[in-house]
């Protein structure tokens, strides 16, 4: 198979957890399914309303696919940066997100790809519905990247969910539809992807299940075979105080024309970056 056709399945693993069947690539040459990797928000409080301040989470994901014989392996490093803003519109807490991307990409046979994958870019709002349940709802998407790691086109996602925090219980349900935009775009899918997390914390330890899935909306060729995944796992981790460990371990219960089942291991270190200082309190005299 040629170097291009697998860096186009290493891309394709990292843009969706899959590729390409091997060997059988449609004329189109058709991309793999989601921009956004399936299970990357899993076990995170996404539509909380956090103090004021910017956050940074250090997330990676090392996984591992075997397609038609030939065992893809990618490294990918997200820096996310979060900025919970004091602004509030109709009730709804405002935040902003910047997300560049790190991405080591190996194939059988093939040297290792380094370099960035699209940029990810987004504004969120959230409500309070119910005590300790906010729905939130976040429009973003990924700039277009020119890099041999990264997809030539943009795309447009809006994402949808609900978080729960009470009690030293944390659950998010986070719903995601991608609609990629610009050149090279009629060769990706329209797609749906969910994540799913409850955990419950025990003194600083946490622990519970996540899950993932991905299903390809719109098929870009007359020969490109739609993919759908579903995926099980569970986290753990630990508040250091002031920083926060996530690890995750997940493995796809089913997939369709993935080429195989993915395992992967992925990280969060969250950590608070800056927040505001709180105002003086004022000096009282008594006459």
């Amino acid at each position: 198979m040629a170097r291009d056709k697998l860096r186009r399945i290493a891309v394709g693993v990292l843009a969706a957890g899959a590729a390409l069947v091997a060997g059988a690539a449609a004329p189109t040459d058709a991309l793999a399914s989601s921009t956004t990797t399936p299970g990357f928000t899993s076990g995170l409080a996404i539509y909380a309303k956090l103090p004021e301040g910017l956050y940074y989470i250090n997330q990676t994901d090392s996984s591992f696919r075997e397609v038609g014989g030939i065992d893809v392996r990618v490294n990918a490093n997200i820096l996310f940066f979060y900025y919970q803003s004091p602004l509030e519109v109709a009730g709804g807490a405002i935040s902003f997100v910047v997300a560049p991307t790190l991405v080591d990409i190996s194939s059988e046979g093939s040297s290792h790809d380094f370099g960035l994958y699209n940029t990810y870019l987004a504004a969120q709002i959230s409500w309070p519905i119910a005590d300790g349940l906010r729905f939130g709802y976040r429009i973003g998407g990924y700039v277009p990247q020119h890099d041999s790691t990264a997809l030539a086109y943009g795309t447009i996602e809006q994402r949808a969910g609900f978080t729960y925090l009470k009690d030293g219980w944390q659950a998010t349900a986070n719903f995601m539809y991608g609609n990629p935009v610009g050149h090279d775009s009629r060769l990706a899918p329209d797609y749906f992807v969910g994540d799913f997390s409850i955990t419950k914390a025990f003194g600083k330890w946490g622990l519970g299940p996540v899950a993932h899935m991905s299903k390809d909306l719109t098929s870009p060729g007359s020969n490109y075979q739609k993919q759908s995944q579903f995926a099980l796992g569970g986290l753990v981790s630990y508040d250091f105080g002031g920083a926060t460990l996530q690890v995750k371990l997940t493995k796809d219960v089913s997939q369709k024309n993935y080429g195989g089942k993915e395992t992967a291991v992925w990280t969060n270190l969250i950590v608070p970056l800056w927040a505001p200082e709180a105002p003086l309190a004022p000096i009282v005299t008594k006459y």
